[in-house]
């Protein structure tokens, strides 16, 4: 599994949708799916599953708008 599907796992896991994995670009934040307690929620899931600890004031918020984002982010960062 590449890092772009464990992102989409991690986000389908606490997001609770299967509809991100539909458009990669779609902006989470304007869609009203991320919040503070799930931006967390998804920075542990990062951690737990790509072995990448992050804060969040590591990321800005368009590094994590959309899965295509923050996969690009994460490269950078693995």
């Amino acid at each position: 599994m590449d890092i772009q599907e464990k992102v989409i796992e991690i986000f389908e896991e606490v997001l609770g949708t299967d509809e991100i994995a539909e458009d990669l670009d779609m902006d989470m934040f304007e869609n009203e799916l991320l919040d503070s307690l799930a931006i967390i929620e998804v920075l542990l899931g990062i951690e737990e599953k790509l072995g990448i600890s992050l804060q969040p004031t590591d990321l800005e918020r368009t590094d994590m708008a959309t899965v295509n984002n923050l996969v690009s982010f994460l490269k950078t960062r693995a």
